[in-house]
């Protein structure tokens, strides 16, 4: 009886144990691709060219990063994770509330080369797009990124 008991008990531990829970941080693991960033002003959306769009962004389960567009390497590290206070949303609007802050950084010394970028609302638009924006004085940029 005590043999049975122990194996009902262990049962639902090992299953419980081997079940992944994806997080937003994980569907971020992956490859991507800067598809466009626009920067969206008072009376008018404008597509800019950050220089970033031809390479392949990497990002690991372990927070590092990479960026290789065939001629530069640059290495850091990414962060996604939730705040809740106020913040500007993709169009620019005031809002209160739980949202997502997403960081990057990387460099290459050799080359003098240093990303930093930092969104105040980031996030999920599908499980191929992830789109993140800032406010800055007068505009609002908007960055979206396309799975590989």
């Amino acid at each position: 009886m005590k043999r049975n008991l122990l194996a009902l008990i262990m049962v639902p531990v090992l299953l419980t144990g081997c079940t992944k829970v994806l997080t937003q941080e994980d569907r971020l693991v992956g490859a991507w691709q800067l598809l466009y960033a626009e920067k969206d002003g008072f009376f008018k959306t404008t597509t800019i060219n950050t220089g970033y769009e031809n390479g392949t962004f990497y990002f690991y389960d372990n927070g590092q990063a990479e960026y290789d567009d065939g001629f530069t390497l640059m290495r850091g590290n990414w962060e996604l994770r939730w705040v809740n206070d106020g913040y500007y949303d993709s169009y620019g609007n005031y809002q209160t509330g739980s949202h997502q802050v997403f960081r990057l950084q990387l460099v290459n010394f050799q080359e003098n080369r240093v990303l930093d970028w930092v969104f105040d609302d980031s996030g999920f638009r599908s499980r191929n797009r992830f789109g993140a924006s800032y406010q800055s004085s007068a505009y609002t940029y908007r960055f979206v990124f396309g799975r590989l």
